[in-house]
């Protein structure tokens, strides 16, 4: 697209969210928020298509931001947020022992009982450096008692699927980093109609998208089981998960270095089942609230938060994905 055609599309929009916000401004309440879901529909119909430049997708991912129905639910952290720690509000708290493992570019509490992680946490921001040769074999993690091996997967029918991603620890804290990422504690079975699609979809989302806009990005994720389900089991008793979990949090002021509590935290919560999606697929099909996964994990998220910010954050559904 030419430099003419992306302002001429650039004052397109200008003008019909001008001509909204208008209409938007004078509207009733009820009748605003109608408005609100109408402008994200276009908005999302024109960002959502392959076609779509990169640099229109960003300015209309700031559109939207703007938008109250799309920005949702935010909080006060209530305590300083410290921007270099690989999690927001405290690392999640577990009803069961799990393994604690500290890597470069990411954090992991290992369930050594499923032989999968119970949680990853990892912060991203925009990338600093060059994604390096993808490392060729995934390692057991001797920190582990399980030690489960790569071979535990072979013709298994699952993919060793990364919980902290590959690319974005690559970008973010270099080759080392992207190195632990293929340690077997940091991977879970996932079928490839679901890791090589949209979860790698949402990764993506995530690393190329969220950054730009809020700078710093923290990020937990990990697999889910029903309960009194009869989980099939891999090599090594790998178990296989019902579903994943994956929350996204960032922090107004998290660009500008200092820590600090003046800016307002805000976060997505999506419960993904363990089946083949594509990638194209509509992330808010997904949204739930943080209790609902806190619920089915046993998993307590953001501890040190007090108590008014996680019930504000934590007790409903975002309406509308990032």
């Amino acid at each position: 697209m030419t430099l003419r055609r992306l302002l001429a599309c650039g004052l397109i929009v200008i003008g019909f969210l001008g001509g909204v916000s208008v209409w938007h401004h004078f509207a009733p309440p009820a009748t605003q928020e109608r408005i609100e879901a109408v402008t994200l529909d276009v908005i999302d119909f024109v960002r959502e298509n392959s076609m779509t430049p990169g640099e229109m997708v960003f300015w209309l991912d700031l559109l939207s931001d703007k938008v109250p129905l799309a920005r949702g639910r935010t909080a006060s952290p209530g305590a300083p947020v410290e921007y270099d720690s690989m999690v927001l509000g405290g690392t999640p708290a577990a009803r069961e022992g799990l393994k604690f493992l500290k890597n470069k570019g990411y954090l992991a509490a290992y369930d050594e009982n499923r032989r999968n992680p119970a949680w990853v946490a990892y912060r991203v921001f925009e990338p600093k450096f060059q994604s390096g040769k993808r490392p060729e074999k995934f390692e057991p993690d001797p920190r582990t008692r399980a030690k489960v091996s790569a071979a535990a997967y072979t013709n298994s029918g699952y993919d060793r699927g990364h919980m902290a991603p590959n690319h974005a620890i690559a970008v973010c804290y270099g080759a080392e980093a992207q190195r632990e990422t293929f340690l077997m504690s940091n991977v879970a079975p996932q079928l490839h109609g679901l890791n090589g699609a949209f979860w790698e979809s949402m990764e993506a989302r995530v690393i190329n998208r969220h950054t730009r806009r809020f700078g710093q990005v923290w990020v937990i994720c990990g697999p889910v089981y029903d309960e009194g389900g009869d989980h099939a089991k891999l090599g090594s008793g790998v178990t296989v998960p019902d579903a994943f979990f994956l929350i996204i949090a960032t922090h107004e002021n998290s660009p500008g270095g200092a820590a600090n509590a003046a800016g307002l935290v805000r976060m997505q919560a999506y419960m993904v089942p363990h089946r083949n999606i594509p990638a194209r697929e509509d992330p808010a099909k997904f949204l739930v609230s943080v209790r609902e996964i806190e619920s089915r994990t046993g998993l307590d998220f953001f501890p040190l938060f007090p108590g008014e910010t996680q019930a504000a954050l934590e007790s409903e559904a975002a309406k509308r994905a990032w």
